[in-house]
Parts: structure tokens; C-alpha cells; sequence
């Protein structure tokens, strides 16, 4: 079972809440790959296209990604070419998004390159989950919620957790550990009965 973790806009893996979920995924025994997306500051697409070609595999039925922000649109651009023809076990999107941000115009062209295969991405990923705050200075809600309904993802609302980042809060994740813990657990008893 591998866990792939894809930071977003202006960040980096070493930021935010990454590195405590990647400890908590370490310590139950399971692998983590924490993605670099290059030049974060001013996003191009091609160039994450290529990270996380380059990154995000192998990809099998353990497979799990968790991804904040900008990196979820990214991820699954990126997975509506690599699920063809294969099954991941989840995807945890957090304040993901797929449409223009009045907040953040900047990011408009990026988003727009975004080709997203919903109904593959729906057979192919699954569980699906996305946590959003009503209080994101930069994703307004009914923007996640749109974007969780196009997935059908299980819709989980954060309170007051702003953009989930440190200056939020969020150095830790306790709400995201708990849903993905479940699922780590379950595979490691399925592991042991099989071995």
C-alpha cells in the first residue's frame, strides 16, 4: 500500500500538515511519497504534468492520494489518462476545486488546461472524499461542493478550518487521519489474513 501526498499553490511538502500525515502513514506502517510540484509560486501545468507522471506510481487497487487545493485538480487531470484501465482505492481532495477563482485569477489559466474524465474518475478512484471549509478565503464552499458533486465524493465540512494551512491551524490534520486511518487499518487486516 502506498500513499502519495500532492501539495497545492505556494507550497511544498514540507508544509502545512503534510509532514505530520506522513509520519502518522509511516508509523501504522504503511509507505508515503510526499510529491514535489515545481515551482509552486507560479504554477505550469505542463511542467506538474510531468512531476507527477515521474512521481505518482506505481498505481494499483492500494493505492491511496491526498491531495490540498490546486494539486487536487492537478491529480486528477493527471489520473483521468493513468486510471485507464486501473483501480486506485481512494482519494482524499482537500478545498479542491474546478473552476475560476475570483481569489486567486492567477490561477485561471492553469485551471482552464485541466481535463477532467469525471465519469472514469468516478469508476476508477474507489473512494472518494472531500473536506472543505465554509470559510476558505480562497475556495468558496459551493465551489468544493460543486466539485465533490461532479466526483460524487463523500463531502465532509471542516469547521473554521480556513484553506487548511498552518496559519489556519493546520500543522495537524486529526479529521483527515481519522477517515484515513480506517481505510490503512482495514487493508492491514486484509494483509495479515491473506499472508
Amino acid at each position: 500500500m502506498k500513499i502519495f501526498i500532492i501539495h497545492g499553490y505556494q507550497s511544498s511538502p514540507e508544509q502545512h500538515w503534510f509532514p505530520w500525515l506522513a509520519n502518522k502513514i509511516k508509523q501504522i506502517g504503511s509507505q508515503c511519497e510526499m510529491v514535489h510540484l515545481q515551482g509552486s509560486d507560479q504554477p505550469d501545468f505542463a511542467i506538474w504534468r510531468q512531476n507527477l507522471v515521474a512521481q505518482v506510481h506505481p498505481l494499483n487497487e492500494q493505492s491511496i492520494i491526498i491531495a490540498h487545493s490546486l494539486g487536487c485538480l492537478s491529480a486528477l487531470d493527471y489520473l483521468s489518462e493513468a486510471l485507464n484501465g486501473r483501480l486506485i482505492k481512494a482519494m482524499f481532495m482537500v478545498a479542491g476545486f474546478n473552476e475560476k477563482l475570483m481569489a486567486l485569477p492567477e490561477l485561471n489559466q492553469f485551471v482552464q488546461q485541466a481535463k477532467l474524465n469525471d465519469a472514469l474518475l468516478r469508476c476508477r478512484i474507489q473512494q472518494r472524499y472531500l473536506l472543505f471549509s465554509c470559510n476558505d478565503p480562497f475556495i468558496p464552499a459551493p465551489l468544493s461542493i460543486r466539485f465533490g458533486q461532479l466526483l460524487n465524493a463523500q463531502m465532509i465540512e471542516v469547521k473554521k478550518a480556513g484553506h487548511f494551512m498552518k496559519e489556519d491551524g493546520f500543522s495537524e490534520f486529526p479529521q483527515l487521519w481519522e477517515k484515513l486511518e480506517k481505510l490503512l487499518v482495514e487493508q492491514l487486516a486484509v494483509q495479515t489474513v491473506l499472508a
